[in-house]
């Protein structure tokens, strides 16, 4: 059976709440915007009360939240609020380096299209936003900035407490993509931000569900109709009670996460030589282990561990892009790392026994170097 070490691409849904799920799907009969009969009441009111309970669990001082099918929707629609705001010229925007495929690409394509001036903000080794970069930016105006509270590759944690005051200092408004980070580490630092960014895939929940808490303008509002259509009342319900298992459960469970990380961790350096640990050790998702090997390309470290242990080079969306992540390429790293590169990402299903096995099969793949070693 394949061990499965690729939680930061998507968590398995927990039993709960797939449970919990089945259960609002079966109970919740009308559609939300239904508002002439009992059943569209009922289920407005599970999307309020659901709103409710992620504000709360986030401490937010936001007053709405936007259901999405999804994280990826929820950065889009973020973009178009930010351009819909801004009158008589293009929105300026500011992108850290190492934001998510789906945010750079929304950005990218609505700079193409002329209807926003693109700042990308540069990230020092660690991919940890440049403190020097960020005020230089924001000092020549920006109307949003765009920010991750844990990067999705190498799981660097970022203060986005501290950024967001900056933000705030020079009137941009932040949004915060915590797709990787809700749940998982404490985001009472995103309490103050304008826009923040939550995925039912990264907390064991449903997977075509996400959250954009904050408020939003009223073409924003229009469009999220318009485009992704009445929102999933059972889904909102079950990413919403997700995220509440997380907050009863993260600190003692995030602890063990971080201790078997650290346990394979360790075997990996023991056992690989040269082997290299990216991002910021000290400051990092608990289950985020990203390594780089000179023996061998990462895409070959993969497959070699084919039905054996399930990682990854990269994000999910760029599976298949030839070349090395726009992370990696960012933080600076030396070309063996970005080329050699591994992602692994513990999750709360993962026992010991998994993690000791899997140290051992990961550790020989690695080890094992090609016919020809490129960077002897």
């Amino acid at each position: 059976m394949t061990i499965y070490l690729d939680n930061m691409a998507a968590t398995p849904i927990d039993p709960r709440v797939a449970a919990h799920h089945r259960a609002a799907m079966a109970d919740l009969l009308g559609n939300a915007h239904s508002s002439e009969h009992a059943f569209g009441v009922e289920s407005r009111r599970a999307i309020d009360g659901a709103a409710d309970t992620l504000l709360r669990i986030l401490g937010s001082e936001a007053e709405a939240v936007c259901f999405t099918p999804g994280a990826s929707a929820a950065l889009w629609l973020a973009v178009e609020d930010a351009i819909a705001r801004i009158v008589g010229r293009p929105a300026r925007i500011a992108a850290t380096a190492v934001e998510h495929p789906a945010l750079l690409s929304a950005l990218r394509r609505a700079e193409r299209e002329g209807r926003i001036h693109l700042t990308i903000v540069a990230v020092d080794e660690t991919a940890t936003p440049r403190a020097d970069a960020l005020e230089a930016t924001l000092a020549k105006g920006v109307d949003l900035l765009c920010t991750m509270a844990a990067n999705n590759e190498v799981g660097t944690i970022t203060e986005v407490a501290m950024i967001g005051a900056l933000a705030a200092r020079h009137g941009a408004r932040h949004l915060i993509d915590a797709s990787q980070a809700a749940g998982r580490i404490d985001m009472s630092g995103a309490a103050g931000a304008d826009l923040v960014v939550v995925s039912g895939a990264k907390v064991y929940g449903p997977r075509r569900a996400g959250a954009l808490v904050g408020r939003l303008c009223n073409h924003a509002t229009s469009l999220a109709h318009d485009v992704f259509g009445s929102p999933d009342a059972p889904a909102a319900v079950a990413l919403a009670f997700a995220m509440e298992l997380r907050a009863a459960e993260r600190q003692a469970g995030e602890a063990r996460l971080a201790r078997m990380r650290d346990a394979l961790q360790s075997h990996l350096l023991a056992n690989v030589p040269d082997l290299r640990v990216n991002g910021a050790i000290d400051s990092r998702l608990a289950g985020s282990l990203h390594v780089s090997t000179p023996h061998l390309p990462g895409d070959a470290a993969v497959a070699r561990l084919w039905e054996r242990v399930a990682v990854s080079t990269g994000a999910a969306c760029q599976s298949g892009v030839p070349g090395p992540s726009h992370v990696l390429s960012a933080m600076g790293i030396p070309e063996w790392a970005r080329d050699g590169a591994v992602r692994i990402g513990l999750g709360r299903f993962n026992t010991e026994a998994e993690i000791e096995e899997a140290g051992h099969l990961i550790a020989t793949a690695l080890s094992a170097p090609t016919l020809e070693r490129k960077y002897a």
